[in-house]
């Protein structure tokens, strides 16, 4: 079905959508715009911005923004052509669509048998004790089940297709909507059977399939619908439809890998839970995610083919990051899911994981490096090809940036922590001010820019910036083998334990980020004028830094006989001298 522009913007022309929302919550005008509190998320000071004039909304607390047909499909859980119908019809307007209304007559048919067919399958739920037995075991209150509108999906007086016929629906109906199937007698019959009923909404509300669970030890454990039109696992998230007003609110999506995850986490009062219909994330998922929350979190269970599903997750998701679209990661111990490690332990212990996620970069290296013996050269190189090769997946220019730069410095930590194992060296973990961020970022610079490494050795020696340490580190590199060789192939094992922090602190990642100067393919000339500024200026700031330190001197030497010209010229000398680095 499609629309013509001309056709949605006439509509939307005709309504003013700060009188839309304010059905929902109080607007307030403020010049030519409108504010309100969203009706997305709970707030108590209004940071939903209102255009009338263009017709569109921005919410600066949770991110919702759409216009008069977001508001239609998101607060009155239409679907787009039905907003667009109502919206029409309420203005006046005859649209027209490449839509034929007997398909239209034949989806809403679809819905209501899938409705009927839930209804069933929630009368039935207390005639399996089977059913009854496993949902105790799982904890769940009746509210909960009530909620979810849990079922089974057959007893012995009567299948669904025979209740179904009884609803006067047409057998063509019925095989449409996937609740019944040809067996291979070419009888009907129904689809599921035996099963713990689960249904599944579409992101409006509408019911559109099932899950069903069977209650022993056979195969297949779960089965979906089969895909339809209006079924297609690619595009839903379970639970997504009862879930996004909180995930919203709270700025959280946390997606699991079933149902019954979802379903334990609500009942302790966890309500951001979604799952994908099966382990396998898609591209779909991921987007439909970033529409309520920019930096979902990923929490599959911990066995190994959770993790295999969460590992090919983070590397589908890489071309699609970008600043505002981002992935975290939760890893469950081995051979937990959710709802098994939630039931056993505690909500208090669950919620430690949920305080520390991991980042994509830090779960793709932890779980890529895991099976690989990086003390040995050859292994080296390769893993640092794949790095290189993940990365290149990465569109946009700014995640790649910084990713590729995390990746390494995690590459060159773990590298070092076998040489550090190797040859039992303590070295000390302290924290690095901002000025030596800036002299070690010198170093670097050294490292990295081959042709440039002669002027900045004379530059970084006859400046009094480096300590004692640094300078014979300078000299140790520029007086060995290492002179023409590029920073990445350097051999760590071949250093003086003493110059092993150094050179970690020259590949910290936050060096790369605060002076770009640092990069390999940073222009060279650039590099060197930009250095030569650099070394000025905090050779500047030092000074200014003695001069303040001089004036605090004076003032707790001669505090009690300075006059009020002395003070105020103190004062004036201080706040000349105000930009230092520490």
């Amino acid at each position: 079905m499609s629309f013509s522009k001309n056709d949605l913007e006439l509509i939307k022309s005709k309504i003013i959508l700060s009188q839309e929302i304010e059905k929902k919550t109080k607007v307030i005008k403020k010049g030519k715009d409108s504010w309100c509190c969203c009706p997305f998320h709970d707030e108590k000071t209004p940071s939903c911005k209102i255009n009338d004039d263009l017709g569109s909304y921005y919410c600066f607390g949770c991110g919702a923004k759409g216009d008069i047909f977001t508001i239609y499909t998101e607060l009155y859980n239409f679907s787009f052509p039905e907003a667009v119908k109502e919206l029409a019809q309420r203005v006046g307007i005859r649209i027209v669509d490449n839509f034929d209304s007997n398909i239209n007559k034949k989806n809403d048919k679809i819905y209501k048998i899938l409705e009927i067919s839930t209804k069933w399958f929630q009368d039935n739920l207390e005639t399996s004790k089977d059913c009854k037995r496993y949902l105790n075991k799982r904890n769940l209150s009746d509210e909960t089940i009530k909620y979810f509108k849990l079922g089974f999906s057959s007893n012995s007086n009567q299948t669904l297709y025979q209740f179904l016929k009884e609803q006067n629906f047409e057998d063509k109906e019925l095989l449409e909507s996937n609740v019944v199937k040809l067996d291979k007698n070419n009888k009907i019959r129904d689809f599921f059977y035996n099963r713990l009923m689960f249904p599944i909404t579409n992101e409006y509300g509408k019911i559109v399939g099932f899950g069903g669970r069977v209650l022993d030890n056979s195969n297949p454990k779960y089965i979906n619908s089969p895909e339809s039109d209006f079924f297609k696992k690619r595009n839903i998230l379970y639970n997504l439809y009862n879930a996004k007003q909180t995930i919203r609110s709270k700025k959280n999506m946390l997606i699991c890998e079933g149902y019954m995850d979802v379903i334990s986490l609500y009942d302790k009062n966890i309500k951001t839970a979604v799952a994908p219909l099966g382990t396998s994330l898609t591209e779909s998922h991921l987007i439909l995610s970033w529409k309520y929350v920019s930096k979902p979190t990923l929490m599959f269970d911990g066995d190994t083919s959770g993790l295999k599903a969460s590992f090919k997750s983070a590397v589908m998701s890489l071309p699609y990051l970008t600043p505002s679209k981002l992935l975290q990661f939760i890893i469950l111990p081995n051979q937990y899911d959710p709802d098994t490690y939630i039931n056993e332990f505690s909500l208090n212990e669950f919620a430690k994981y949920l305080k520390n996620p991991l980042s994509i970069v830090d779960f793709i290296f932890e779980e890529s490096s895991k099976s690989i013996d990086l003390s040995k050269s050859d292994n080296k190189v390769i893993f640092d090809n794949y790095i290189d090769e993940l990365v290149t997946n990465i569109k946009d220019s700014k995640i790649k940036y910084f990713y590729k730069n995390e990746f390494k410095s995690l590459f060159f930590k773990k590298l070092k922590s076998f040489s550090k194992n190797k040859n039992s060296i303590n070295i000390r973990k302290n924290k690095t001010s901002l000025k030596e961020k800036q002299i070690f970022s010198f170093l670097t610079a050294y490292l990295n820019h081959l042709k440039l490494r002669n002027e900045l050795y004379l530059l970084l020696t006859q400046s009094e910036l480096l300590n004692k340490d640094q300078i014979e580190f300078l000299n140790f590199i520029h007086n060995s083998d290492f002179l023409e060789v590029e920073i990445d192939n350097i051999d760590i094992n071949n250093f003086p334990n003493i110059f092993l922090e150094i050179y970690e602190k020259t590949t910290d990642t936050s060096i790369f980020q605060l002076f770009p100067y640092v990069q390999k393919d940073f222009d060279k000339d650039n590099a060197l004028k930009e250095i030569k500024e650099s070394i000025n200026n905090l050779n500047t700031r030092l000074s200014n830094l003695k001069k303040i330190n001089k004036s605090l001197n004076d003032i707790d030497k001669k505090s009690s006989s300075l006059t009020w010209d002395e003070l105020k010229n103190i004062t004036f000398n201080l706040h000349n001298n105000e930009e230092l680095i520490e």
